[in-house]
């Protein structure tokens, strides 16, 4: 057997060498990631280091136990996530002198961080979050995948530094303050996520994607060890890039197949799944256990194509059908994201992964097909205006991803939050990003934008707390690093063609999918939650958000949301994002802000 696992991890770094690991602290930390890692618990404590771990096992069932040590066990790693083709990199680590006692992949780092240091990380390939403590140099090392395909949460007041999986593990630390990062706040009601580095609490940040961080008693290190390069490859014909594209992804679906237990598929009937479906019926003899959600309302139902791919491949297909009755898990939504989290997504992929989990403890999704291959209509039309207005295209993208606009918040805002918020602006959130990207064509720039951004912060953050919640895990094959370099590459003329996207993937896969899905226009994976608020989801505003001593009191004015609540119950304006917003943020308010002796809130 091979060994992969998928797991909750956190810890725990004294920068005073006099003070003592306390066991119960870390127990608490790692014990709220049960979900993640349902099938063991171990921790590990010397010194001022405190690691702990939840398992998951995939591959090498009895290997994989955390945290693995170097020979001289000096150094220990504790992993979230899958190093893939691990067994290579095993083999240039053996020839270089490295004994290895266990089959699993997470053995492989550390013995790759005792050969390249913190390079290691540019030798692995696949999903990870992961921390070394190295006893030799009294160093804590730690990083995240290029992508950010898994999270890594962490604290540091100066003296003690914390890290995990999830935000709830630090919060098990009774010296953590709860002070709301107002501009994360604002973010938030902008974006529908929070993007990192911030969180929703000021003392607690993510690690961006592609980022290390080393902790010592000095402080902290943080360096960029990947970024995207959105420049065109070598020459070559349209012909060959399609061909070696799907070259690329027969042999990274296969690779991603490998596992000791059931691996599924999600199925939404669109090209990156049916495409990813496809590839696996290919690679293996048995037939794929597909897994598809639908809705009563026709115009967010996509069953209809999810059938035609699983007729087409025969696969073993499942479905399920939501209606209002599915959000009635908005407080177990709360408590599985930690804060504050508007994609209404959120909710089919929830039921999705619950749905995938009574046959498969893996299973395999089409994300980050739309971000790698152009596939939103949102960046045909940002060329588009580049090209007719390059001075203010960027900031008309942000004005269409905003949610609640600058004239409402104005009005929405109470004074405290207002005065909170001075000078700040949420779209410099994005700025950052188009700057970086500024000499690339305006495709590639706004490819770049929202990979570091909504992909990282709102895609890859949903379908993992949603998957890990249910103890699934979530491979995602067009996110594979090779896939994202080789597609970074990819002539921009080659990726939209006539204002649709994915034109290339299109070309790749057009003898093996069916047409109907080929040619469909783009549907996003959303509630129709206009008419379901309006009616069977009245309740959530009403008996919530509107209510004169809510927690929402202090930072809005509840007048002014009564007033839109009867706008759009009307009919005479749509207000449905604004309302699952405010939904959410309040059961989140109540779920970690409404416990004694804790405060946040503006006055």
């Amino acid at each position: 057997m091979l060994g992969y696992t998928m797991c909750g991890i956190a810890g725990i770094f004294l920068a005073d060498r006099s003070r003592v690991i306390d066991r119960r602290q870390l127990e608490r930390m790692v014990s709220v990631l049960s979900h993640r890692g349902p099938d063991e618990e171990s921790l590990y404590l010397r010194g001022p280091i405190g690691l702990g771990n939840r398992r998951l096992s995939v591959i090498d069932l009895a290997g994989g136990r955390q945290p693995i040590f170097s020979e001289d066990r000096s150094k220990a790693v504790v992993f979230n996530g899958e190093i893939y083709g691990f067994q290579e990199l095993r083999r240039e680590l053996q020839g270089r002198g490295h004994h290895f006692q266990t089959l699993s992949d997470t053995e492989v780092i550390v013995h790759a961080y005792e050969e390249y240091g913190r390079e290691c990380v540019h030798h692995l390939r696949g999903m990870f979050a992961l921390a070394i403590w190295d006893d030799t140099r009294q160093e804590l090392f730690l990083a995240r995948d290029r992508l950010g395909i898994k999270p890594l949460y962490y604290a540091w007041d100066g003296s003690t530094f914390l890290f995990a999986s999830e935000l709830k593990a630090i919060l098990q630390v009774p010296t953590v303050r709860r002070d709301l990062d107002p501009c994360a706040l604002d973010d938030y009601l902008t974006y529908n996520y929070i993007p990192a580095p911030k969180t929703i609490f000021r003392d607690i940040r993510k690690l961006l994607p592609g980022h290390s961080l080393s902790v010592t008693s000095a402080g902290l290190d943080e360096r960029v060890y990947w970024d995207l390069v959105m420049e065109p490859s070598a020459p070559r014909s349209q012909r060959t890039c399609a061909a070696e594209l799907r070259d690329l992804l027969r042999q990274t679906v296969a690779l991603y197949l490998v596992s000791d237990v059931s691996v599924g598929a999600f199925l939404s009937g669109g090209v990156d799944s049916s495409t990813v479906v496809a590839l696996m019926s290919e690679a293996q003899s048995e037939p794929v256990a597909t897994n598809s959600i639908g809705f009563a309302e026709a115009d967010f139902d996509e069953l209809a194509f999810a059938r035609l791919v699983a007729q087409r491949f025969q696969t073993r297909a499942r479905e399920l059908v939501l209606g209002p009755c599915a959000v009635k898990i908005v407080d177990a939504l709360v408590s599985s994201f930690d804060e504050p989290f508007a994609d209404s997504s959120m909710v089919p992929t929830y039921h999705l992964s619950r749905l995938a989990r009574e046959r498969s403890t893996v299973c395999l999704s089409g994300d980050g097909g739309d971000e790698q291959f152009a596939g939103y209509t949102r960046f045909a039309e940002f060329q588009q205006d580049a090209a007719a207005h390059p001075f203010s295209a960027e900031r008309a993208y942000f004005d269409r991803r905003t949610w609640i606009t600058a004239e409402m918040k104005a009005l929405l805002y109470r004074d405290g939050l207002k005065r909170a918020l001075s000078g700040y602006d949420p779209f410099s959130v994005l700025r950052t990003y188009f700057d970086r990207a500024r000499k690339w064509d305006p495709l590639s720039r706004i490819q770049y934008v929202e990979t570091k951004t909504y992909l990282a912060d709102d895609l890859l953050a949903k379908v993992d707390r949603a998957s890990m919640t249910h103890g699934l895990e979530v491979r995602v094959p067009l996110l594979d690093s090779k896939v994202v370099e080789y597609a970074a590459g990819i002539p921009p003329a080659w990726k939209v063609r006539d204002g649709k996207g994915k034109y290339i993937l299109k070309q790749a896969f057009r003898d093996v999918l069916p047409s109907e899905v080929l040619s469909r226009p783009k549907k996003g994976f959303s509630l129709p939650l206009a008419h379901w608020l309006r009616g069977p989801l009245r309740c959530l505003v009403e008996g919530r958000v509107l209510r004169e001593d809510g927690v929402l009191t202090t930072l809005f004015d509840i007048g002014r949301v009564r007033g839109w609540w009867e706008e759009h119950r009307r009919g005479a304006r749509d207000y449905n994002r604004f309302f699952w917003a405010l939904i959410l943020l309040e059961a989140w308010a109540r779920r970690f802000l409404d416990e004694p002796g804790q405060q946040g809130l503006y006055e």
